[in-house]
């Protein structure tokens, strides 16, 4: 780009660029003029010639070929001899078989399997340090000979939790005895009260904290309702008084912004109600409860021996989850369709980590989401929620076990799996159980009594995650030769069930291949199951077995990238083994047994290639089959998968996560959307919030849970952008979620920053938004009314096919529309509307098309000849002639050499004009006098030639001449009809022309005609366009295009800088604060409005006394020079000399057509009446109200200043002020309040981020100024449009006026030939002598014969009145042929003002405040777009 720039500057260049615009309308002058008017300015240039040297035409590509994803080996890609990077796995599991925990890595891989447990845990669990406990007094035991040695260890450790609580039970029973030695001992009443005296004590600290917040947020809803109140209240003053009568006038504008204010305090103050009715409640039981509280202070032993009965409860009820856990897994892995491994384990993160090993521990924190990735399933616990009351349960069914009762839990919590969602489990609200449900394959669930909630999509084993993946292979194989086959039907879905395949795989065994699936598994399911969903997975089930048993070895860890090759390798190289007979001969067999059962076989000629060995064409057919199965496989699950994982992410609370419910992601989303989903999540460590993203979001890092919480987020944030460049993670909100940790003013300091805070300037954003854009809706509504109403009116005139309108009607409505304001116009939208409508429906009168058969043209008809008298039927009546006249073909009129508007001839007419057509180049045979008088109606009224048909003049009918015709002889389409509308003309003028107060009596007294008319009038006030909210995280990447560094001072990019004007809400309580600091890191936090010059959002924002106090410096000195007007020595305000640089200057010179319009009118003035009075207005002047805007308000003054303000040229002069910044190139970054300062290098500046609430333009507030202009803007645009109508409905005028010159001429010219007609009645020697004609005395005189023989006076009267007839019938056509002139004239300024109509109504508008009225105008956002790109910020 730099090089075409260079090129454009030199003379070298110019010529190379004379050669590239060649084909396009643009010349090296215009090119080098543009340059030197555009500076030195890269990005204009650039964007200049991107314009200008665009293709131009559409490429024409290949059509995309589908190539089936079986290939040869050169096709197949190897993409696994480079093998990943292999994570190292868990150090200890328990062996499912054996129940005990094996220690130093177990055999994962080819000989060995493992899953993961994930479970909400509840109190005190057991761990690796009980367990190794266990072991050893087990081993003591059995040295003394108390209990026999041996056991697994979930055993063992069972044991030891029953011995801990009975010897717990004896020193609880001592310590009773001696605090109350004459009370029976009972350890269920000791629990009971001490649990809930604890709850109680626990329950009311927290209700007294919970009523504090609840009170301190009502104070601030309070104090900011006072600052918004006083926001409405002056947004509401500045645009109510340019939007005058929007609204009735009883009705206060600005009370619904404050009702929305005043609901945001009442929501508070409910908060706050119900917080002190719940301390009451916790108070009142906790006053009941003293004596209790005061028993255990007083015995602080037996309390403590109490609580510690209550954790070895809690570990007794971990052994129990423990075995349960082994016991369902190894179900799963029994009956579920997954591939035979030697060795199974489970992991679980109670006791498989040695927690106090930190080096341990933080490894396994940051490999755990890895760990869930590479697991075959996962085993989900959906518990009850933890309650520490439990442990009173726990202590009954601890001793029923003991005395050998039978114990039964009262009830499970979850009945089925598709009541998981009504349920609300604890699990889904956990943060580590995000990336253990999003990382994991594929999950199964149990309740809380070890119930399994199965549905049948979960036999599909370790294909449920692979369908998704397996689709995108088989998408793309559209030349099937099994799917081609003639027998197959148009979707798959079911056809597996008619092959009867169970019996092909009866004959596998487990032994005889160590990988392959032994047989068929039970499908599991609640009732509630659909039996066609039970179906299909047996169906599936049947495919996958029969897969594995042809030996597709599907990779289990597959990405959207490598899905299509590593399926493609996979098929390769089984089709491979069943072509070679040492390969796999079970398979062998399987294949035919399969391809035996098909009803429909393709044959071996369909793959014969000439190139290929029989080898390779067998591998063909065979990979043909494999991918058909796998289609099919596609078919009957693919549904089902889908149904399922939108399901659970919608009671696992992952909803944001698109990519992992559509089945194709588990990691490598955006950090923005992961960080939204965990706010929601609680952790009993805080740290643990941070470190549970690792392994969802990609990155790891050693874990200290000592650093706290903020650091460990920050520490997260930072690996982020290191390792993915995602800068989503800087699109967050909230004052006061600004992070603690130095040079990390870019992040929040807590998870609940990204959206999922109650933002409460978005709020009030939301209502200013709505109020304003509330009152423009209903201008916008009666605007688009009215546009409507005109849109329809110009199609009306300019439709030449109707005929006999109410001219008079629209020259009223165009008085009306043009006379009043919208809101006058308002309640006359429907009654205006309803006459436009019954205008269209009934002024229709076509003319009818002629039924005559046309006769074939003999050569002597198609020779041009003079007139020849006796060659007419004397017989010929002047009806017949009259009826075939307006079907004649008349000459074009070409108006190239009047008008710069003119259009070249259309073949058509070329034709015509051409000697071989009878055409001439003479005056005088443009009219087609010699033959047989045909005139053609005017085509000037239509915009494009259309060929009309020629009707030959019918043949000499012998019949007496009828002397002058009468109603008889004219047949019944050309009798004239009274129009429909004439009946009730004089009501519906009277109502158009009414004055306002009597226009609502006028309505009424309507005609039934036009009141019963249809007439939609939302869809008439309906806007063509709709407000688009874009949502950058949605379909926009995040992903930084350049390069970002961070370091322990900061963070650096290149960031889009946007100079800002920050108003301060309540200035002076600010000052008041900043002087009653005591450290300048000090945090004050307030409300501030910020505007781009086109609209303003108001945000509360938190930052340091230091940042503050130099701001509202900056912001007292832009209101003195910007905000105010100030008074100029020179005489002449800032403002005024900006505009008057932005004005465009007003036309006074029109166009060439329209002035040989003007002189067309006057020549028509002379000869006709009426109609003519629009020939002589002058464009614009003609509009008469646009003289009213030639003065720019105070607020589009105001709005202009802003803007000079804002495109500051020099991003040095900016600094030391607030400004919006996001990053560059990245469509997914928010917009960020940030203190810009100089940097230590000219190119670098420093920045330091404000904590802010949302800042989002697409609910933001326009400017009053920008409001004015807008409406300003239509106004103009109504009355462009009327004057546009005003021109068409001119144009049909001069028609109308043309139409009845050419009848008069016709007319006349029919009365010659009829008086020629009868003066040569009885003559039949031959043609009278004309008589000749001298031009003595000042004109044309007939000379008299000095022999009067050789005439007679009748004959020399009989030429006289044809001479004098054929005068006036010429005189009649010349004005026809102007008015057909100036007929088109007007239609084409009509025409042209229609094209250009944005353009000259935007004329007067300042030029910095176009693109923002467009934009008003079409209901779009109004972004920040004045903005530096690419500059080097630090932000500290």
């Amino acid at each position: 780009m730099d090089y075409l720039v260079d090129s454009v500057k030199s003379s070298q260049g110019m010529a190379m660029v004379k050669d590239l615009v060649d084909s396009i309308d643009i010349t090296p002058e215009m090119i080098k003029k543009t340059v030197e008017e555009v500076g030195e300015s890269p990005e204009k240039l650039r964007a200049i010639l991107n314009l200008w040297f665009v293709p131009r035409f559409k490429p024409s590509f290949v059509p995309a070929q589908h190539h089936r994803p079986s290939a040869s080996p050169g096709d197949v890609e190897f993409l696994g001899l480079t093998r990943r990077a292999q994570t190292p796995t868990p150090r200890r599991m328990f062996d499912i078989e054996t129940g005990n925990l094996v220690d130093n890595w177990p055999a994962i891989g080819a000989r060995g399997q493992y899953c993961m447990l994930s479970h909400r845990w509840k109190g005190e669990e057991i761990q690796l340090g009980d367990i190794k406990e266990a072991r050893r007094k087990d081993l003591e035991r059995a040295k003394a000979g108390i209990t026999p040695n041996g056991g697994s260890d979930v055993e063992i450790i069972m044991r030891q939790c029953k011995l801990d609580i009975k010897e717990q039970q004896e020193v609880i029973e001592k310590l009773h005895k001696v605090a109350e030695p004459n009370k029976p001992f009972s350890l269920a009443e000791l629990l009971e009260k001490r649990l809930t005296s604890k709850s109680v004590d626990g329950t009311f600290g927290w209700a007294k904290r919970e009523d504090e917040q609840a009170r301190t947020m009502l104070r601030f809803a309070e104090m900011e309702r006072k600052v918004f109140t006083s926001v409405i209240n002056q947004v509401h003053q500045s645009v109510d008084e340019k939007m005058q009568g929007l609204r009735p006038a009883q009705q206060d504008s600005s009370t619904d912004g404050i009702n929305a204010a005043n609901g945001v305090v009442n929501e508070a103050a409910k908060k706050a109600s119900a917080a002190k009715k719940t301390l009451d409640e916790a108070r009142s039981r906790f006053n009941s409860s003293q004596s209790d509280i005061q028993y255990f202070q007083q015995h602080p032993r037996l309390r403590d021996s109490l609580d510690e009965m209550v954790t070895r409860l809690q570990r007794w009820k971990s052994a129990i989850k423990l075995e349960n856990s082994i016991s369902e897994a190894s179900k799963i892995f029994k009956n579920k369709l997954f591939q035979y491994r030697e060795r199974r384990y489970l992991w679980t993160d109670t006791c498989c980590i040695d927690k106090p090993n930190f080096g341990e521990l933080s490894d396994s924190l940051s490999l755990m989401g890895d760990w869930y990735a590479d697991a075959e399933f996962t085993l989900v616990q959906l518990d009850t929620s933890f309650n520490e009351a439990d442990a009173l349960k726990d202590w009954r069914r601890f001793e029923a076990e003991e005395a050998n009762q039978p114990w039964e839990e009262s009830f499970a919590n979850i009945e089925n799996f598709h009541t998981i969602g009504n349920h609300k489990p604890e699990w889904s609200d956990r943060a580590w159980t995000l990336q253990e449900l999003v990382m994991s394959k594929t999950t199964f669930y149990v309740n809380s009594l070890w119930t399994p909630l199965s549905r049948p999509v979960e036999s599909l084993g370790y294909f449920y995650h692979l369908i998704p993946f397996i689709e995108i292979y088989t998408s793309g194989d559209c030349h099937n030769l099994y799917r081609a086959l003639p027998s197959m039907p148009n979707k798959l879905g079911g056809y597996w069930a008619n092959l009867k395949v169970g019996h092909i795989l009866e004959g596998l065994h487990s032994s005889a291949e160590l990988d392959g699936i032994a047989f068929l598994k039970h499908i599991d399911g609640d009732p509630s199951s659909d039996s066609s969903e039970t179906a299909a997975i047996k169906a599936a089930q049947e495919m996958i077995i029969l897969l594995d048993g042809l030996g597709v070895r599907i990779p289990k860890d597959l990405e959207v990238e490598t899905a299509t090759s590593e399926i493609a390798q996979a098929v390769y190289l089984a089709a491979a083994d069943l072509c070679r007979p040492e390969g796999n001969p079970q398979g062998q067999t399987l294949l035919a047994d399969f391809i035996n059962t098909c009803k429909d076989r393709p044959a071996k000629e369909e793959v014969a290639d000439e190139t290929e060995s029989l080898e390779e064409q067998q591998e063909k057919l065979i990979q043909h089959a494999i991918n058909f199965v796998l289609q099919c496989l596609v078919a009957e699950t693919k549904s089902l998968v889908l149904n399922d994982r939108e399901y659970i992410a919608k009671f696992g609370q992952v909803e944001q996560l698109a990519g992992w419910q559509s089945g194709m992601a588990r990691t490598g989303f955006s950090a923005q959307s992961v960080l939204e989903v965990s706010g929601k999540r609680t952790a009993t460590v805080e740290t643990d919030r941070a470190y549970a993203l690792m392994g969802v979001l990609g990155v790891r890092f050693t874990t200290f849970s000592a650093e706290g919480y903020p650091k460990a987020l920050a520490r997260l944030l930072d690996e982020v952008i290191i390792t993915h460049n995602d800068v989503s993670v800087f699109n967050w909100s909230g004052m006061d979620m600004g992070s603690p940790i130095r040079g990390r003013s870019m992040y929040p300091a807590a998870h609940t920053a990204f959206g999922n805070q109650e933002d409460r300037g978005r709020r009030y954003n939301l209502i200013l938004s709505a109020d304003v854009q509330g009152k423009m809706e209903e201008v916008m509504r009666t605007y688009h009314g009215v546009i409507n109403i005109l849109q329809n009116a110009i199609e009306v005139v300019k439709d030449k096919k109707r005929k006999d309108l109410p001219f008079s009607w629209i020259d009223q409505i165009i008085k009306l529309l043009q006379s009043n304001g919208f809101q006058k116009l308002k309640p006359e939208m429907e009654s205006v509307g309803k006459i436009i409508r019954y205008v269209i429906k009934n002024c229709v009168q076509e003319v009818p098309p002629s039924t005559a058969t046309a006769a074939p043209a003999t050569e002597e008809e198609k020779a041009p000849s003079r007139l020849s008298l006796p060659s007419l039927s004397k017989t010929s009546t002047m009806s017949t002639l009259s009826d075939s006249l307006p079907s004649l073909p008349s000459p074009p009129i070409s108006l190239s050499s009047l008008t710069s508007w003119g259009s070249s001839s259309t073949a058509q007419e070329k034709e015509k004009e051409s000697p071989g057509n009878g055409g001439s180049t003479k005056k005088g045979s443009r009219f087609g006098l010699s033959k047989g008088l045909g005139i053609k109606a005017p085509s000037f009224g239509t915009s494009k030639k259309i060929a009309e048909p020629t009707v030959q003049t019918p043949p000499p009918v012998q019949s007496p001449v009828s002397p002058e015709p009468t109603s008889s002889n004219v047949p019944p389409s050309s009798i004239t009809r009274k129009p429909t509308w004439v009946d009730f003309d004089e009501n519906i003028s009277t109502y158009l022309q009414s004055p306002e107060e009597e226009r609502p009596k006028r309505r009424e007294t309507l005609p039934e005609e036009v009141k019963t008319i249809d007439l939609d009038v939302a869809s008439m006030s309906e806007s063509d366009h709709s407000t688009t909210h874009v949502n950058p995280g949605d379909d926009h990447s995040t992903i930084s295009p350049n390069p970002i560094i961070v370091n322990n001072s900061g963070i650096e990019g290149l960031f889009d800088i946007q100079r800002v004007v920050v108003t301060m809400i309540d200035a002076e309580k600010l000052r008041r604060q900043v002087s009653k600091a005591v450290s300048p890191r000090q945090k004050i936090s307030g409300w501030c409005s910020i505007s781009t010059g086109f609209s303003r959002v108001v945000t509360s924002f938190s930052c340091e006394k230091s940042i503050l106090e130099r701001q509202l410096d900056v912001i007292q000195t832009i209101e003195a020079t910007v905000l105010c007007e100030q008074d100029k020595s020179e005489g002449e305000k800032r403002s005024a000399k900006l505009l008057k640089t932005l004005k465009v200057t007003k036309r006074t010179v029109e166009n060439v057509a329209e002035e040989g319009a003007s002189q067309a009118g006057k020549v028509v003035s002379n000869n006709t009446t009426g109609g003519g009075q629009a020939g002589d207005k002058n464009g614009d002047e003609a509009e008469g109200a646009e003289n009213e805007d030639s003065d720019n308000t105070e607020e589009e003054r105001l709005v202009s200043r802003m803007i000079e303000f804002i495109q500051e040229p020099s991003l040095k002069l900016v600094a030391g002020e607030w400004v919006l910044a996001r990053f560059s190139g990245t469509p997914g970054a928010n917009w960020l309040l940030c203190h810009l300062e100089l940097g230590s290098s000219p190119s670098v500046f420093y920045g330091h981020r404000i904590a802010t609430g949302e800042i989002d333009f697409t609910s933001s507030t326009p400017e009053p100024g920008l409001v004015n202009a807008w409406q300003t803007y239509m106004n103009r645009k109504k009355r462009k449009m009327c004057y546009i109508l005003d021109k068409y409905l001119e144009s049909r005028k001069f028609g109308k006026q043309g139409e009845e010159k050419r009848q008069t001429g016709t007319t006349l010219a029919m009365q010659g030939v009829n008086t020629a007609m009868k003066g040569v009645e009885g003559y039949t020697p031959g043609l009278p002598r004309l008589p000749s004609w001298s031009k003595e005395g000042g004109g044309e005189q007939p000379v008299q014969e000095e022999n009067g023989d050789d005439g007679s006076d009748d004959e020399e009267n009989v030429f006289g009145k044809i001479l004098n007839q054929s005068k006036l019938a010429a005189l009649a056509f010349r004005d026809y042929t102007v008015l057909a002139v100036v007929e088109k004239l007007f239609e084409m300024r009509a025409s042209h003002l229609d094209k250009t109509l944005s353009a000259r109504v935007l004329k007067r508008t300042p030029i910095a405040l176009r693109s923002a009225v467009e934009n008003l105008s079409d209901n779009r956002s109004l972004m920040p777009a004045m903005f530096h790109s690419s500059t080097r910020v630090h932000m500290f």
